[in-house]
């Protein structure tokens, strides 16, 4: 194995590799916001068009997000952004 290979796997422990090891990352740094400007209105476009190839790919992927706590599920809000899907 080439030297970067052997350090990471000499600190394998430092490094996560997994989105389940990534709980608790937006609790320890407290609520996220985004600061608006003043007066700023509420935007929402429709969703993009997603390839049917990638319709389970990407359920997977927002299923694995969701569960390790890193996005939470929003029954309703006034500011919508379609998701950009982009192969890897």
């Amino acid at each position: 194995m080439g030297k970067v290979t052997d350090l990471l796997h000499g600190y394998r422990d430092v490094f996560l590799t997994k989105f389940t090891e990534m709980k608790g990352i937006a609790g320890d740094m407290g609520d996220m916001k985004i600061p608006l400007k003043p007066n700023s209105k509420p935007m929402g476009h429709h969703p993009y068009r997603l390839n049917p190839r990638y319709k389970e790919k990407v359920q997977l992927e927002i299923a694995k997000l969701l569960e390790a706590g890193i996005i939470e599920s929003v029954e309703e809000s006034e500011w919508i952004s379609p998701m950009v899907v982009q192969d890897k």
